[in-house]
């Protein structure tokens, strides 16, 4: 699977990236994406995504984010072999990133959110706040036929609002970035899944 980008001269180059530009594109294992989205599909088709909310939040708020997310708990039993060595690819690349960075990362957390057809999420940032903060986010793409025309890209700005990248939501990639900056889904013109999460101090 994945752990052939965990090579540290290879994890190195992209950590460089991502420590000059707070982001930085990853590949990602194309058969595990695609374990992972029918692990997904599945849980989804028996009900078990719930409607997102926004952070403090009681209520699901479509008119600002409208993805629906279920999430994965490796003390959960029923998770399939691809989510568990998806979770162990983030530990590890968790443990990378703590070394590279020589911070304190502590813990990471992630869910499967999946867009319907119209659905989006608008300008916000991932920034917490307390005793663990949200430091790097990223998402593991899960859609292996995407085009442009699909809509559901991920759009990030610095803090003059230019853009900084924008991402077709196609497996075989990971986007990773700081928590802090500024983000959105554009409206998707299918159903759009994902695996989403956050390294936390």
């Amino acid at each position: 699977y994945t752990d052939i980008v965990l090579a540290a001269n290879t994890l190195n180059t992209f950590f460089d990236h991502l420590a000059q530009n707070n982001w930085v594109l990853l590949p990602f294992d194309l058969k595990m994406a695609s374990q992972l989205l029918d692990s997904a599909t599945q849980k989804q088709k028996s009900g078990l995504f719930r409607e997102a909310r926004l952070a403090k939040s009681e209520t699901h708020q479509p008119k600002i984010r409208g993805d629906s997310t279920l999430w994965l708990d490796e003390k959960d039993l029923s998770l399939s072999n691809s989510e568990l060595a998806a979770l162990h690819f983030l530990e590890n690349l968790k443990e990378n990133l703590r070394q590279y960075f020589r911070i304190s990362i502590s813990t990471f957390e992630c869910h499967y959110a999946c867009y319907s057809v119209g659905s989006f999420y608008q300008k916000h940032t991932d920034s917490s706040f307390g005793e663990n903060p949200r430091l790097f986010s990223f998402v593991i793409y899960l859609n292996s036929d995407w085009s442009n025309n699909d809509g559901g890209a991920l759009k990030a700005y610095n803090t003059e609002n230019l853009e900084l990248f924008s991402i077709v939501p196609k497996a075989g990639q990971m986007i990773l970035f700081r928590s802090d900056l500024l983000h959105e889904v554009l409206p998707t013109q299918k159903t759009r899944y994902s695996l989403t999460g956050w390294f936390r101090r």
